[in-house]
């Protein structure tokens, strides 16, 4: 594809209204909560310099990485799911369906790395 084709498939998911407002507000849950998240486990973090990344019942603690690991943890699910809108929105007029399912992706993946965090920060206390 060429760069004009991608601003025109864009555009017109962009035009559906529908597309648009959940695109908008998914990528607005999502970047909501993690700036949250951050700013809580910052705070839980900086006493001890560390923060619980992975805690199982049956097993415990199994890793603990320095604070500034937080960033990259938020970081890296917010590019996946801000691509994962884009090549719905990209993919939309060529199979709409397609198009579709990648945006309910988007959604449901937002969902479950808010409850990612929600546990991320519990540990933390």
């Amino acid at each position: 594809m060429m760069l004009d084709e991608w601003r025109f498939n864009f555009r017109i998911a962009w035009e559906n209204r529908f597309l648009r407002w959940f695109g908008i507000s998914t990528l607005s849950l999502l970047i909501a909560s993690s700036v949250y998240s951050g700013i809580r486990l910052f705070s839980l973090s900086l006493p001890a310099g560390f923060v619980v990344t992975h805690y199982t019942v049956y097993l415990g603690i199994d890793q603990v990485l320095p604070s500034y690991w937080i960033v990259m943890i938020l970081l890296v699910p917010i590019v996946l799911i801000s691509g994962t809108i884009a090549m719905g929105f990209l993919f939309f007029r060529q199979d709409s369906i397609a198009g579709g399912g990648l945006l309910s992706l988007a959604a449901a993946t937002t969902i479950i790395w808010i409850i990612q965090l929600f546990h991320l920060i519990k540990i933390n206390i």
